[in-house]
């Protein structure tokens, strides 16, 4: 009874021994050289040539063998910073392409130059200080080009900038905040404490009625609400948008347009 069950036990290892040797193996430092070789060629397709570092690199077989590779992409601009971006991605077993976008996001870079940081503090100082009924947790600046007529006109901007010298992270690093409310690149979140209390859309709504924006800049607005206190994770949001220091509804202008119709 002992040796059939040594034997079985000597076989699960061995098996298991097998199967972890055909799902994984160790990563040399020519892995990690060619690695950072494929990546930096994928990068230099669109005009990024920074520094790329390879913080982990694993293989796997599964069904369809493949490298993950989580790197770091880092370029120093035009405002005396280094600016880093992270992206995870996978490559085949043979480091062709495995149909994932294995690029940063690059296109959003503009959001980190110093001067829009900057901005986006003074801001978020001055609404904290405002009595609008809801306590304002922070507010940040997203990229707003995901339509393709709005990506055209950011690539048309980050085109001319390669032409006048401002190579940043293929262009698209050096745009000034005017530019990007001009052309609808970007909007501002403005997000609410989770300790407030929000029911429905019109309560984010009164609070923009009591905004006070003669010191905002012009552009697209929100407010946004995420209920973290139960298991009903309710997330609210409403949108309007700052002109010549005013808030205008969104509602408003197309009541507007059908009276004229």
């Amino acid at each position: 009874m002992k040796s059939n069950f040594f034997k079985r036990l000597a076989g699960l290892l061995l098996f298991l021994s097998c199967l972890c040797l055909s799902s994984c193996k160790i990563m040399t430092p020519s892995d990690y050289k060619k690695a950072k070789e494929v990546v930096s060629g994928e990068l230099a397709q669109v005009g990024l040539h920074g520094t790329v570092t390879i913080n982990k690199l694993e293989w796997t077989a599964l069904e369809f063998p493949q490298y993950h590779v989580s790197y770091t992409y880092s370029e120093k601009t035009y405002d005396g910073q280094t600016v880093r971006l992270e992206q995870n991605t996978t490559f085949a077993d043979n480091w062709s392409d495995s149909y994932n976008d294995h690029l940063p996001e690059y296109k959003k870079a503009f959001l980190e130059q110093k001067s829009i940081k900057e901005l986006q503090d003074k801001i978020e100082k001055q609404l904290k200080k405002q009595k609008i009924g809801l306590p304002i947790h922070f507010i940040s600046f997203f990229g707003d080009f995901l339509r393709e007529e709005k990506e055209a006109r950011l690539d048309a901007i980050a085109t001319q900038n390669l032409k006048e010298g401002k190579k940043d992270f293929a262009g698209y690093y050096q745009i000034s905040f005017q530019t990007l409310i001009d052309q609808e690149l970007v909007d501002m979140t403005i997000f609410v404490d989770d300790s407030a209390s929000v029911t429905t859309d019109q309560d984010l709504k009164k609070a923009a009625k009591k905004l006070d924006a003669s010191d905002l800049p012009d552009g697209a607005y929100s407010f946004y609400y995420s209920n973290h206190k139960d298991d009903s994770d309710n997330t609210l949001s409403y949108s309007f948008k700052v002109k010549e220091g005013k808030v205008v509804f969104y509602e408003d202008q197309q009541d507007g347009l059908e009276d004229q119709n």
